[in-house]
C-alpha cells in the first residue's frame, strides 16, 4: 500500500470506506429512534394531536411499541389494540399497515448500511494494524488524504440537504418521500390516519434535527485528517 504507484488509487479505496463510513453513522443516528419506544413516545407526546387520534397519553406507550417493535422486527404485525374514542379498537387502518412495510423495508437498508459500515471500520483497523507491524510510514498520509475527502464530499453533501431543510422543509419532506417510495401510501388524512395524527410534519423536523445533532462529532473527521496528515509529514523529515 506503500507503493508510490498505487498511493492514489489507494487513496480514492480509502476515501469510499470512510465515505461508506460516514453514511452508515448517518443511518444509525437517523435509525436509532425509530427502533425506540421511548423516543417514538416522546415525539406522540410532544407534537401528536391526542384528541384527533382519540387516544389517551397513558394508551400512547403500546403505539410506540407496536411501531418500534415491527420495524426492529420483534413483532410481525404493528398493529396494536387500545381505548380510542372510548371503545376498545385496533389503531392502524389497512392503509398504515399497507405503508408500515415500506418503512421497515427502507429501515432495513439502514441497517444494512450501518452493518458495511461496521464491517468497513473493521477492515481499517486491520489495515491500520498490519502497517504498524510492517511499519508502513506512508499509512498516515494515506488515510489523511483519504478521511479529508470523504468528509468534504460527506459535508457538502449534508451542507446541501440541512440549506434545502432550512429553507423548505416541507418540499423535502414531500421529495424524500417520492424518493424512498414507489407509491402514496404514505399520504395520509390527518382527520382520519392515526400515524399522521401522532407524527405531523413538526415530528418529522424535530426528528431530523435531533439526529444531525447525533452526528456532530463527524465534524472531528477533519481535524483527524489533519492529525494524520501532520504526523506523515513529521515522519518524513
Amino acid at each position: 500500500m506503500s507503493l508510490p504507484g498505487h498511493f492514489r488509487s489507494a487513496a480514492r479505496a480509502g476515501g469510499v470506506i470512510f465515505l461508506l463510513l460516514l453514511f452508515a453513522f448517518t443511518a444509525w443516528a437517523f435509525l436509532k429512534p425509530a427502533y425506540s419506544r421511548d423516543a417514538l413516545l416522546a415525539g406522540f407526546i410532544r407534537f401528536g394531536d391526542l384528541r384527533a387520534a382519540g387516544v389517551r397519553e397513558d394508551e400512547l406507550p403500546e403505539i410506540a411499541e407496536g411501531i418500534a417493535g415491527f420495524l426492529r422486527g420483534d413483532s410481525v404485525s404493528p398493529q396494536v389494540e387500545v381505548t380510542r374514542y372510548g371503545a376498545k379498537q385496533e389503531v392502524f387502518s389497512q392503509r398504515e399497515l399497507d405503508h408500515l412495510p415500506d418503512v421497515k423495508h427502507m429501515t432495513d437498508w439502514g441497517r444494512l448500511l450501518w452493518w458495511f459500515g461496521l464491517g468497513a471500520l473493521t477492515l481499517l483497523v486491520v489495515i491500520a494494524i498490519r502497517a504498524m507491524i510492517v511499519r508502513d510510514v506512508a499509512l498516515p498520509s494515506l488515510l489523511g488524504k483519504s478521511l479529508l475527502g470523504a468528509a468534504t464530499v460527506f459535508l457538502a453533501f449534508m451542507a446541501g440537504i440541512a440549506i434545502w431543510a432550512a429553507s423548505d422543509f416541507t418540499g423535502l419532506f414531500y421529495q424524500m418521500h417520492l424518493w424512498l417510495f414507489t407509491n402514496d401510501l404514505w399520504q395520509m388524512n390527518p382527520a382520519e390516519h392515526m400515524m399522521i395524527q401522532l407524527m405531523p410534519e413538526a415530528f418529522f423536523r424535530d426528528y431530523a434535527l435531533s439526529s444531525l445533532k447525533r452526528m456532530a462529532w463527524l465534524l472531528l473527521a477533519f481535524p483527524i485528517a489533519a492529525s494524520l496528515l501532520s504526523a506523515s509529514h513529521r515522519g518524513t523529515r
